[in-house]
C-alpha cells in the first residue's frame, strides 16, 4: 500500500502516542470483534473512518533525508493544521469548503524565496485561494482535509490481512491487522464500532479525537493576502509545496 510514508512524505508535525504490546491474544470473551475477520474488521474501521464528523491525525517520517511531519484536524467542511519540515520550515492550513489559506512560518517564506530582511513584512499572514481546480489549492490539500481522500492516499489494504497482538494505545486496547509479510501494519479500537487509531508501514500516522468538536474560524481579514488563482496555478503553488 501507499500508506503512511506516502502520506508523511508529502508534508506534515508528530508526537508518538504511548504504546505498549501485550503479549496475550485477543481475548474472545466479551470482545465485538472475536466472530469478524481480519478483513471485516479493517473495512469496518474505513467505513466509521470516512464516516466520523471529525477526527484528528498526526505523524512523521523521513523524506529525502528530511523529517516530515504533519498534524490535522478533520471534519466534513475542512481541516487545520500543519505541515513542514525541520529544514525547510512549514505552514498552518486552513480549509473551509473550497476556500483555503496558508500561513508560511519565517523559514517557509525565505525558503520561499522572501528575503530575510523582508519576512518581517509578511510574518504571520495568510494566503488565501478560492477555487476546484486541479491546480487549486483546495486540490492540493483534499488527500489531507477529505476523510475520503486520505483512506485512497493511504492505500490501505484491506483484504488478505491476519489478527496480530493486542497493544494499548494511549490506555486503549488496539488490536493489531497486518499484511502476510508482517510490513503493513493497522491498528484498531477493540469495541462494536471499531476506529483506526494507528497505521505504520514505513511510516506511522496516529489517529484520534474521533467526533470531537472542531472550530474552523477564517482568519482576521487584516492578517490575509489573496492569491489569484492564475498566478498560483502558475507557479506559486509548486513553489510553495516543493520538497514537503
Amino acid at each position: 500500500m501507499l500508506s503512511a510514508a506516502a502520506v508523511i512524505a508529502t508534508g506534515a508535525t508528530c508526537g508518538t502516542l504511548a504504546l505498549s504490546a501485550t503479549a496475550a491474544p485477543l481475548a474472545s470473551a466479551g470482545n465485538p470483534l472475536a466472530r469478524l475477520t481480519a478483513d471485516q474488521i479493517a473495512k469496518k474501521a474505513v467505513t466509521d473512518l470516512k464516516a466520523a464528523s471529525s477526527f484528528h491525525y498526526h505523524g512523521s517520517g523521513k523524506a529525502s533525508g528530511q523529517t516530515i511531519s504533519i498534524s490535522m484536524s478533520v471534519t466534513h467542511k475542512g481541516c487545520t493544521g500543519w505541515i513542514g519540515d525541520g529544514s525547510h520550515g512549514g505552514f498552518a492550513i486552513l480549509a473551509i469548503g473550497t476556500t483555503v489559506w496558508i500561513q508560511p512560518n519565517d523559514k517557509f517564506w525565505e525558503y520561499a524565496g522572501v528575503p530575510a530582511s523582508e519576512v518581517s513584512a509578511v510574518h504571520g499572514k495568510w494566503l488565501k485561494t478560492t477555487g476546484t481546480g486541479s491546480s487549486s489549492l483546495s486540490a492540493a490539500f483534499a488527500p489531507f482535509c477529505k476523510a475520503n481522500k486520505l483512506v485512497s492516499a493511504l492505500a490501505l489494504q484491506l483484504t488478505g490481512l491476519v489478527k496480530g497482538k493486542t497493544i494499548k494505545i494511549s490506555g486503549h486496547p488496539a488490536l493489531q491487522l497486518h499484511n502476510r509479510s508482517g510490513r503493513e501494519r493497522i491498528y484498531v479500537s477493540i469495541s462494536s464500532k471499531p476506529e483506526i487509531l494507528r497505521i505504520k508501514d514505513g511510516g506511522t500516522i496516529n489517529f484520534s479525537a474521533y467526533g470531537k468538536h472542531v472550530t474552523l474560524t477564517p482568519p482576521p481579514a487584516s492578517d490575509v493576502i489573496s492569491v489569484p488563482g492564475a498566478s498560483l496555478r502558475a507557479h506559486s503553488l509548486q513553489h510553495l509545496l516543493r520538497g514537503l
